[in-house]
């Protein structure tokens, strides 16, 4: 028995944000741009497309959790910082099952799978596992450094006439 309609749609699916992934450049697995990608709305949706072809298998489409945990309430096994997602994901966890992605999925896409998981975290799920692992309190991301006022006065364009002094 071959592929069902709704198999081969997700699968052309994840083609198209495969490609549109590539776009995107070289996109750090840090805990920055994780987080910032899971609130992304539409570059979620390249990661939920290999997460259902890939992962839901052992984590459900909702990601409640069958063999694999239960990824949507505060507790991990692996896991401290959006980060070890990543690492989980690309690595995987052989004790426990969880496959390693790393040699399949290119580092973008490993980025925008691993941030996917990371937007999973609060939702509810149809039938979620009981939690697993330890509780991990909510995710921060480091704010960046305000410039220095040296960093302002060289990111000024010199040609630009200040309108207040008229230079």
């Amino acid at each position: 028995v071959g592929s069902t309609v709704a198999e081969e749609y997700d699968t052309e699916v994840g083609a198209f944000y495969e490609m549109q992934a590539a776009k995107l450049g070289n996109l750090k697995p840090d805990d920055a741009t994780i987080m910032a990608l899971s609130a992304d709305r539409q570059k979620l949706l390249a990661g939920q497309t290999m997460f259902r072809a890939n992962c839901a298998t052992c984590h459900a489409p909702d990601g409640g959790g069958k063999t694999g945990p239960n990824l949507t309430d505060d507790f991990y096994i692996n896991v401290k910082r959006p980060e070890d997602l990543f690492r989980v994901v690309r690595d995987g966890v052989e004790a426990k099952g969880m496959p390693k992605w790393g040699k399949r999925f290119s580092e973008v896409q490993l980025v925008l799978l691993s941030s996917y998981v990371a937007s999973l975290r609060g939702s509810s799920p149809a039938s979620p596992l009981k939690a697993q692992g330890d509780q991990v309190g909510a995710w921060t991301v480091p704010v960046a450094a305000p410039e220095s006022p040296a960093e302002k006065t060289a990111s000024v364009d010199p040609t630009v006439a200040d309108a207040a002094t008229g230079r």
